[in-house]
């Protein structure tokens, strides 16, 4: 009985003489890149003033039908409508109602824009942004170029150290949030397309890794 135990003891001290041989040291680095947004996104109002609470939604549903059918007749452009909404104002003796019409799509929305604006529809905001796909292609190569971050900064650690990294432990990802670009606020009417200057997207991603050291 007595051998085997020495056997056994034996084959363990090397692997903990190894274990303990290690040095683990943590990494923390960021990677970005800068991406030209794809993507415009608008949402106008739709307002309209009559004597009547049935007056007031007509106009609004008509001026409404006619912007959806010009907004539908631009290639790849999606659209939605938001909710309805009603209320009196008393000193004008009116019911005033809109409807928000939101708008998702290629360049060619700006002068689509203008166009409504022209037709009274009122502009809340417009602004450039990335494409659910650019923005996942974009966190994939910030990420990437976060891990090869962590990967020389611990090599050049190790070095320091007469180390060398021989693996590399719990890696945490964390993906920030895309930086936006200028937002317009609310304009009223206008006969000339909104100037929106597409601005350059930072996607940023954080890599934190454990890196084992040896010699």
């Amino acid at each position: 009985m007595l051998r085997p135990l020495l056997l056994l003891a034996a084959l363990l001290l090397p692997a903990s003489a190894m274990a303990q041989s290690e040095t683990r040291l943590r990494v923390s680095e960021s990677g970005s890149v800068a991406l030209q947004p794809d993507e415009l996104v608008a949402s106008l109002r739709v307002e309209a003033r009559a004597d009547t609470a049935a007056e007031a939604q007509e106009r609004v549903n008509r001026a409404m039908a006619a912007a959806l059918a010009a907004a539908r007749a631009v290639p790849d452009a999606r659209v939605t409508t938001g909710n309805y909404a009603a209320r009196s104002d008393r000193d004008k003796q009116e019911v005033v109602a809109q409807q928000s019409l939101n708008l998702r799509g290629p360049e060619a929305l700006v002068a689509l824009v203008g166009r409504l604006q022209a037709e009274g529809l009122l502009l809340d905001h417009i602004t450039w942004q990335l494409s659910e796909t650019a923005a996942r292609q974009g966190r994939d190569d910030a990420t990437r170029a976060a891990i090869r971050a962590v990967q020389e900064r611990g090599a050049a650690i190790a070095r320091d150290l007469g180390l060398r990294v021989s693996a590399m432990r719990d890696l945490h990802v964390e993906a920030a949030p895309d930086a936006r670009p200028m937002m317009m606020a609310a304009r009223a009417a206008s006969p000339t397309p909104p100037s929106v200057t597409a601005e350059t997207i930072t996607v940023t991603a954080r890599v934190t890794a454990d890196l084992l050291l040896r010699r």
